[in-house]
């Protein structure tokens, strides 16, 4: 084997981060995710969401949180933030007890991620690259670049912090035909 050149560095890259508040329907959200937590279907613990969590896709065609999501993506787009055609991949429901937390990580390779809370909750939620942290409230949003590292710490109290998380997926050539 012959290396010709190793370039081990960092640059700065352009992100997004987007904070604000929307209306959200949340005892019907609450109660879709209690009732998938509680199913068959869910993969509880089985992410780095160490908590309930309910089947990746189980928002994706859900008509008040699509409705949710365009007004999200509308911002984005007439602000100039977004540059590229994407699309929903996936769309999932949390809850977070006594204890429970996500593990830092991020949602690459997608190029959108975001979450909407459905509850006040002192569980933040930290940003650790760009030092930002995100109070969690009823209808609170948050969309990020998905190379952003997220996470919470435990959940200390005997209220359940719930939300819905989504991932927008770049389009390629083959989803435009």
């Amino acid at each position: 084997m012959e290396i010709k050149k190793e370039v081990i560095s960092k640059i700065e890259r352009e992100y997004f981060f987007v904070v604000g508040d929307i209306d959200v329907d949340a005892p019907y959200f609450i109660d879709k995710i209690n009732k998938s937590v509680e199913g068959k279907d869910n993969i509880n613990y089985k992410t780095n969401v160490i908590g309930k969590h309910t089947d990746w896709n189980y928002f994706n065609e859900d008509k008040k949180l699509l409705e949710i999501l365009i007004k999200l993506v509308n911002h984005l787009e007439f602000n100039n933030i977004t540059h590229e055609s994407y699309s929903l991949l996936e769309a999932w429901g949390i809850k977070e007890g006594f204890g429970e937390y996500t593990r830092e990580h991020c949602h690459l390779p997608h190029y959108i991620s975001g979450s909407v809370y459905l509850n006040d909750h002192p569980q933040k939620l930290y940003f650790p690259e760009i030092k930002e942290e995100v109070e969690i409230k009823k209808g609170r949003f948050v969309l990020f670049s998905s190379f952003l590292k997220h996470y919470t710490k435990r959940n200390v109290t005997n209220e359940n912090k719930y939300g819905i998380v989504f991932n927008f997926k770049y389009n390629t050539i083959t989803d435009r035909i």
